[in-house]
């Protein structure tokens, strides 16, 4: 490597990166202290930007590589306004890690059920996911029950329902749904009423949701974090007589892993060229599946509280009982992703 390289970290407007269950203000992201130490012993040149200023990238000709923190505010207002400056940015010189599609996908099940599709994973056709936004839609999906059906935004399961027939999938549909203004409701059905006979009516609810096969007969899932190479894993059981373990709290530590799994995550991470991925891993009846996963924005609690990791030597993993400094993986795991990147890609 070339040395220093340049990296741009942005934060949002309260001065947060990325999150971190133990911060030291609450949800106040990673030590932004800490960072600059571990960058600083790797020899990086930092530059922090926020997203008031971040624009200003545009007019420095050296390249960059650009780290970024994502939000889950209300609505995704803010969200919104992020994805407006990563777009911009992703046009210039500077390369952003990772990609804006991770961005679009953080907080937003429908896109990255959709990167699902578009990077081909193993599990497509068990999931067999489609996508709709109104009730007329859903109406005219053939599909066989029970069904998951999940809204595009929601953790902890909330807003993921089973459905066993299409009256449950449409009442879910609607409880899914983001509420609709009251003038809006009111406008619409003035329409309706104005232009009878002579007008196709708008939908009154949407809301962008995916529906997926039901994998039945699970009782826990893998809450799997891999920082390049390196494995954090947490047991998670089922909530009492639910389908859902995200959320449930009934947490373990488990050195029984399944080395296929830990495989699985390797993989997939190669797949989606992130230095850091966050995975929903389960056994089904047809065998491993992704729930869901994430590249950034992700919870932290896994790694946090790990009292051991395992880290990958050739073709096998190694179990390594110690505990980690967050801030301290996320840039070695991040310094040996640019290593790799840069030898293939360079900017």
């Amino acid at each position: 490597m070339h040395l220093p390289v340049k990296i741009a970290i942005v934060t949002d407007y309260l001065g947060r990166f990325g999150s971190k269950q133990k911060s030291e203000l609450y949800r106040q992201g990673m030590d932004l202290e800490k960072l600059k130490i571990y960058f600083s012993k790797l020899n990086y040149r930092l530059t922090f930007y926020d997203y008031s200023n971040c624009i200003d990238l545009l007019h420095i000709k050296d390249a960059h590589y650009v780290i970024y923190t994502s939000s889950e505010d209300p609505e995704e207002r803010y969200k919104s306004y992020i994805e407006d400056h990563l777009r911009l940015l992703s046009l210039s010189q500077h390369r952003i890690i990772p990609s804006e599609n991770f961005l679009r996908a953080h907080n937003n099940k429908v896109f990255m059920e959709m990167l699902r599709l578009n990077h081909n994973f193993h599990d497509v056709e068990i999931f067999n996911s489609r996508f709709v936004a109104t009730k007329n839609e859903l109406k005219k999906l053939e599909l066989s029950y029970p069904i998951i059906m999940k809204a595009a935004v929601g953790a902890l399961s909330r807003n993921v329902k089973l459905s066993n027939n299409i009256n449950e999938a449409l009442k879910n549909f609607h409880e899914l749904c983001p509420k609709v203004s009251f003038s809006n409701k009111i406008r619409e059905i003035a329409r309706r009423l104005r232009h009878r006979g002579n007008y196709n009516p708008e939908a009154i609810y949407r809301g962008k949701v995916v529906i997926q096969n039901f994998i039945p007969n699970i009782s826990f899932d893998w809450k799997v974090l891999i920082y390049y190479d390196k494995i954090f894993i947490l047991k998670r059981n089922n909530r009492p007589n639910d389908f859902r373990a995200s959320g449930s709290g009934l947490f373990s530590y488990d050195k029984n892993v399944n080395q296929e799994i830990l495989n699985l995550a390797w993989s997939t991470r190669l797949k989606l060229k992130v230095p850091h991925l966050s995975l929903d891993i389960a056994t089904g009846e047809k065998g491993l599946v992704i729930f869901e996963f994430q590249a950034l924005g992700f919870g932290t609690k896994t790694i946090e509280n790990a009292p051991f990791y395992f880290v990958k030597k050739n073709e096998d993993w190694d179990l390594i009982e110690n505990k980690v400094d967050l801030e301290e993986i996320y840039v070695t795991s991040l310094h040996y992703y640019l290593n790799s990147l840069i030898a293939t890609e360079p900017i």
